[in-house]
């Protein structure tokens, strides 16, 4: 799984579910969703069920930190770290 591929999908999610599909504005993989107030508490629950849906991972309560929300690159982190901590069959 190519972490641009994660990278390009949550970007696309955050568009369309938190920033009402505008592509206008300068969001990066580098942005602060934090510090700009497009991930509160509500958001980030959404963001990490997304994700979790999405990849087949499981988000835990201690994987809700800001360091991992901080950006979209940091979620991307995250998600490919725990598909690659998955017990294969």
């Amino acid at each position: 799984m190519e972490p641009t591929s994660v990278m390009n999908d949550i970007d696309a999610y955050i568009r369309k579910e938190f920033l009402d599909g505008d592509s206008s504005v300068d969001l990066t993989f580098a942005s602060p969703l934090l510090e700009w107030g497009i991930l509160n508490s509500m958001n980030t629950t959404r963001l990490a069920t997304f994700v979790s849906e999405r990849y087949e991972v499981t988000v835990s309560p201690r994987d809700m930190s800001p360091d991992n929300f901080r950006t979209i690159e940091n979620v991307a982190l995250m998600v490919l770290d725990k598909r690659r901590a998955r017990p294969t069959v």
